[in-house]
């Protein structure tokens, strides 16, 4: 050894360098799902997660992870080797989940500052034990100590998970001394991580989920969950059975499989390249579809519907690694109804270049090839399920009339209150069979008429209120129609106009919540911006009544007002 080689320095700070690698990027979801790349890896079957909290500083916290899978465990180099970062018997594979041999490693330092792992290969009796503590490693560093991983020795199991650790092979890993848990927003509390937890791994591995692999949190096995609703027995299948056995007043049901409409199954050639890739995009069945405006409410949200608006699921070796827009791609933006829209993009590991793929297998940034490519596909199937969406919603609308009635409890309580108000003016009184015709247009126009029993019904409904309300398809920039028939003013909102699509409607859906936004009192103040918003139309129309002939008088004021709201609210957005 010459002098020179004696002052050599080590090029990294083992200890320094681990705690600056806890920011890998890693977010507790995508740091479980590493270990789980390893138990299949190894051809696990079944993979166990325990999760443990207690009481600290009066909030309930994690405190520790465990992970065991009935795979075929590891001797004792491997083992060793295991928690040492860099190590892979795959490193750098093509044919593999993992290659860099850092997933894992980084994974459990990301979320503790400890990990351990016990296993024990088919034919032998022993479990064998290793474990690497940063907080240990730190501290030798600063002593001038070797850090290290040391042999396997034969510690047992901890007392509690003997039970769950498989009779022949299998490998239980567990993480602790826990201080960095929660799901990419800041939010930590265990039940919270828990279902982060579960909602992402279920959709992650569903393609192993759904060939038959168990992935078992807490003693509860996952459902696979697919945004292309195509595979069989999934949360959503889950879901809608419950909730129709519910809504038919029974207490199980028998399992079903609700279908997804498939658009796009193909293989593909990458534009300027000799690469394949496979792509899918499909559509919710119409049970999930339901009707306009129904995907951000609690049932479409247990449904994890919201979650996939405009979404790309990239699948690597039928492992998803990132699940999120791609800029540009949906043809005219991202648009709300895309929520229902699944799109996956499956190919292998020798295009992770071309893919982004990064170590920690979060995210993917397609090359320009790709993007162009997948644009291509976008731009001429995505139409289609938007306008098939469009079709069912119709289709709905018109068999429930679903506007129809939205606006009665406030055109009830119009009618009490019109008793000490002024009365209306209008000279221009409709005989009584245009009084009749403009019922029966009504009554279409809400969808009242479908026997003429209904539309009996209905117009006997609205003959005595002061005002009757309706939402209506009309053409055209008026934002809402007034027809005066003397003592009575008949409103219709236009459901096509940018303010009922992008404020009134919002609002209402809101209100119809029941409390499940981000604050206390959101529902009763959406409930009461409806209540405000309709009152405004209401006092201008007894305006307008207030008139001999509104009609000559307000006609052209309508018009502009409907036309120039629609102008301001394209141009104006976001400025407050």
């Amino acid at each position: 050894m010459t002098t020179a080689d004696m002052d050599i320095i080590p090029v990294v700070l083992s200890g320094q360098a681990l705690l600056s690698l806890r920011e890998s990027g890693h977010n507790f979801p995508s740091a479980v799902g590493e270990v789980i790349d390893n138990s299949i890896e190894a051809r696990a079957n079944h993979i166990q997660i325990i999760t443990e909290e207690a009481m600290k500083s009066r909030k309930k916290t994690l405190t520790q992870v465990s992970f065991i899978d009935d795979g075929e465990g590891m001797d004792d180099e491997t083992l060793q080797h295991y928690l040492q970062l860099g190590f892979s018997k795959r490193f750098m594979s093509e044919k593999t989940i993992g290659k860099f041999g850092v997933g894992a490693k980084l994974a459990g330092l990301s979320v503790g500052m400890r990990i351990d792992a016990w296993s024990r290969v088919e034919g032998s009796e022993q479990i064998r034990h290793v474990f690497f503590d940063l907080e240990e490693g730190i501290e030798a560093e600063k002593r001038g100590d070797k850090v290290g991983i040391y042999p396997p020795d034969d510690e047992p199991l901890p007392a509690h998970l003997e039970v769950y650790f498989p009779e022949g092979s299998g490998t239980m890993v567990t993480w602790s001394k826990i201080d960095r848990v929660s799901d990419g927003h800041g939010r930590s509390t265990p039940d919270h991580i828990r279902n982060e937890m579960n909602k992402e791994l279920a959709r992650v591995f569903r393609e192993f989920l759904s060939g038959g692999i168990r992935i078992t949190v807490d003693h509860t096995d996952l459902k696979p969950h697919d945004p292309t609703f195509l595979r069989k027995g999934t949360w959503a299948d889950q879901v809608l059975t419950e909730e129709l056995a519910r809504a038919g007043g029974e207490s199980r049901a028998e399992a079903r499989h609700f279908h997804g409409q498939v658009f796009f199954n193909e293989e593909v050639k990458v534009q300027g390249t000799d690469h394949k890739i496979r792509v899918v995009i499909a559509l919710a069945p119409p049970e999930i579809l339901r009707f306009k405006g129904a995907g951000g409410d609690a049932f479409a949200k247990r449904l994890r519907i919201p979650d996939n608006e405009g979404a790309i699921s990239f699948m690597r070796l039928d492992r998803e690694i990132s699940y999120t827009p791609v800029a540009k791609l949906f043809p005219a933006g991202i648009q709300t109804k895309d929520r229902y829209i699944g799109f996956e993009v499956y190919f292998t590991p020798e295009l992770d270049r071309m893919m982004g793929v990064r170590n920690v297998k979060r995210g993917a940034v397609p090359a320009d090839e790709l993007r162009r490519t997948l644009r291509t596909i976008a731009e001429s199937v995505i139409p289609k399920a938007r306008d098939e969406i469009d079709r069912v919603w119709g289709e709905v609308n018109r068999d429930d009339a679903v506007k129809s009635g939205e606006h009665a409890p406030i055109t009830k309580a119009l009618k009490d209150a019109d008793r000490t108000m002024p009365k209306a003016r209008v000279k221009q009184v409709p005989t009584p069979a245009q009084q009749e015709r403009e019922y029966e247009n009504l009554a279409k126009d809400a969808g009242r008429n479908t026997t003429e029993e209904e539309k009996a019904a209905y117009v006997q409904e609205i003959k005595e209120l002061p005002f009757v309300i309706e939402t209506v398809d009309v053409p055209g920039d008026d934002l809402f129609q007034l027809t005066h028939l003397k003592d009575q003013t008949i409103i219709r909102l236009n459901q096509r106009h940018v303010f009922y699509q992008e404020m009134y409607e919002p609002l209402q859906l809101l209100s119809n919540e029941g409390g499940t936004g981000t604050g206390p009192n959101v529902s009763a103040t959406a409930r009461r911006a409806i209540e405000a918003i309709t009152l405004l139309l209401v006092a201008y129309a007894k305006a307008e009544s207030m008139h001999e002939t509104p009609v000559d008088q307000y006609k052209e004021l309508r018009k502009w007002w409907g036309s120039f709201t629609e102008q301001y609210l394209t141009k104006i957005k976001d400025v407050l």
